[in-house]
């Protein structure tokens, strides 16, 4: 047996793998390439003639593909898991169906591997998320010759740095006046919602959203939770003042009709994390600390892949545009 197949390899082999190899390519071309990489490779032709010393821009720029591809891959694989649960849901409702008096259902046999899943999918979008939002400081450290004298603080290592210091630095370059102008209340929503999971501070487990997390799904609901245990009145005293030191200010935020008094202020708290952007400056800290002692819901993972895709997709378009004049054009090829 052994001799017929060295012979058939010997004699068909050349053939075999180039079917192989063509039916391997066209599988491949049917793969839509993540949008974001397209992005990213238009970007790079724009700075294709900048030597920038040390070769380390082009470090950088290696260093963010690999960052935008594994969270490509996270976001295939939350609407893959998406689409499984989806048909579960058409299965469990063809049981019902079948007899809508029935005490209880069988359990779908993939139901809980999917939910588990699509929990380390949501969890996964917060850290690769935030991962791939601070690396692309990295690129905007060499692109604008801004640079923060507050060394604690530096305003390239993370984006509440870099939000801090566009809204209160007074003596912007003009090309960071630019960014300022288009970014800053996108970067002031991620830098607010990215913080909710804590991966940063990932191996401190007692530090805010790290402890008591929970994960609900219900329809297309599949939010990331977090709630106070041992919530009381200095709660509610807390989070009255806070309200009405934001209606003075003209900021009003609806929605918090219905339920009792504990109930209405949790959810006031959670339409604060909803409309992050509308709270004043001066009052952000103040809020984000009430919500991350609170709790809230987090966003949905359609929402965190929607943000994530626009604010860097608009970022390296920004770059491209302005190109010319960025820190970078000092180190073009004439």
């Amino acid at each position: 047996m052994k001799l017929i197949r060295k012979y058939y390899y010997k004699i068909f082999g050349k053939l075999i793998f180039y079917l192989e190899a063509q039916k391997r390519k066209k599988i491949n071309e049917k793969k839509s390439q993540y949008k974001l990489v397209k992005n990213f490779r238009e970007l790079e032709t724009a700075v294709r003639r900048i030597n920038y010393p040390n070769n380390d821009f082009n470090k950088i720029m290696s260093m963010i593909l690999e960052d935008i591809e594994l969270f490509g891959h996270i976001v295939d694989r939350f609407y893959t898991h998406r689409q499984i649960l989806k048909a579960i849901t058409i299965n469990d409702n063809f049981f019902t169906d079948l007899d809508p008096k029935a005490k209880s259902y069988p359990v779908h046999p993939t139901e809980n591997y999917i939910n588990n899943a699509i929990k380390i999918d949501t969890k996964s979008l917060f850290i690769f998320g935030m991962i791939l939002v601070n690396r692309s400081l990295l690129l905007l450290k060499m692109y604008l010759p801004d640079r923060e004298k507050n060394m604690k603080y530096p305003m390239y290592d993370k984006i509440g740095n870099l939000y801090f210091t566009l809204r209160n630095k007074n003596d912007l370059s003009p090309i960071a006046t630019k960014l300022k102008d288009n970014f800053l209340i996108r970067i002031k929503w991620l830098y607010a919602v990215l913080r909710f999971y804590r991966n940063e501070f990932i191996e401190h487990l007692d530090r805010g959203y790290q402890q008591g997390m929970n994960f609900g799904v219900y329809n297309d609901d599949f939010a990331l939770s977090s709630y106070k245990c041992d919530y009381n009145e200095n709660d509610n005293e807390r989070i009255e003042k806070f309200r009405l030191k934001l209606e003075k200010m003209g900021v009003k935020i609806a929605g918090r009709s219905g339920g009792g008094k504990n109930l209405i202020n949790r959810y006031y708290v959670h339409r604060l994390f909803d409309n992050i952007v509308k709270i004043p400056n001066e009052f952000l800290n103040e809020a984000l600390d009430l919500i991350e002692d609170i709790g809230v819901n987090s966003p949905q993972p359609m929402k965190i892949i929607t943000e994530i895709e626009s604010y860097i997709n608009d970022l390296f378009n920004f770059m491209i545009r302005e190109l010319d004049q960025s820190e970078l054009a000092k180190y073009k090829e004439k």
